[in-house]
């Protein structure tokens, strides 16, 4: 099962690589669907680079997996 990204509906073979497309584009539309679930971009960008783990990416996922399954 591919996921696809919510802003753009690029396919990515899982979420977290739709994650990591997410932040790494950044752009006004990807932005503004993070937004829309209720968490900040740039909080979640911040939170990855500067906390150990993964734990914004897992977020970003976990989001972008229930979006999908209300497709």
């Amino acid at each position: 099962m591919s996921f696809k990204c919510p802003a753009c509906k690029k396919e990515w073979p899982n979420s977290k690589q739709v994650a990591r497309h997410m932040f790494g584009t950044g752009d006004k539309a990807h932005r503004a669907w993070i937004e829309s679930q209720g968490h900040s971009y740039i909080e979640l960008l911040l939170a990855q680079t500067t906390e150990p783990g993964n734990k914004s990416y897992e977020i970003l996922s976990d989001l972008i997996e229930k979006a999908q399954d209300k497709l």
